[in-house]
């Protein structure tokens, strides 16, 4: 068996540690960003809104998104009706029910339009999702739009039906904004 030189194997690390180094951080405007959901129903659509999350976006030295996480949690989508909310969380199972979204692969032509992918977690299942996205850039900011549709049940929850002639429509659309930009340039 062939032993390893030390010296190429340190090289090899410290390459594969400085590709992973060089993505920066975008600073999200929380007042600018946002997060829909809208939902229909036989009796009183609605639009929620997600108050909080928590998101990374990661951008590599040719200032490239090369990597986006988004964090929730349910009670934080508020949809304008307090009695709403409350059945929601009950029929999400927990008043800790949390979801989260990585991106897996952003393609984009020059003029910002393209598609994501990505694993979206919740209620104990992960599955891949796949939706356009429109990135525009101006100077150190970004302004990312997308839109997707979701069918609910293919995360193991069940269809909402109430009285046997209210129901949901498992499919709800989602629709965000996030705006973000680089961070100031470190002075010398």
């Amino acid at each position: 068996m062939k032993a390893l030189r030390p010296l190429p194997v340190m090289f090899a690390l410290l390459a594969v540690s400085s590709l992973f180094a060089a993505d920066q951080a975008l600073k999200i405007d929380r007042e600018k960003s946002f997060v829909d959901v809208d939902v229909k129903a036989t009796v009183g659509s609605f639009t929620g809104r997600l108050d909080k999350f928590q998101a990374a976006i990661g951008v590599d030295p040719a200032n490239k998104i090369k990597s986006a996480r988004f964090d929730f949690r349910f009670a934080d989508l508020k949809t304008g009706e307090e009695k709403r909310d409350h059945h929601m969380m009950e029929w999400l199972g927990s008043a800790d029910a949390a979801g989260l979204f990585e991106l897996g692969v952003l393609a984009l032509a020059p003029d910002g339009q393209g598609q994501a992918n990505g694993k979206l977690t919740f209620h104990g299942v992960t599955e891949r999702v796949e939706f356009p996205v429109n990135v525009t850039r101006a100077g150190r900011g970004y302004t990312i739009r997308g839109e997707v549709t979701v069918d609910y049940r293919t995360w193991g929850l069940k269809a909402i039906r109430r009285m046997g002639v209210l129901k949901v429509d498992p499919n709800v659309r989602v629709r965000f904004q996030m705006v973000a930009e680089l961070p100031a340039p470190k002075e010398d």
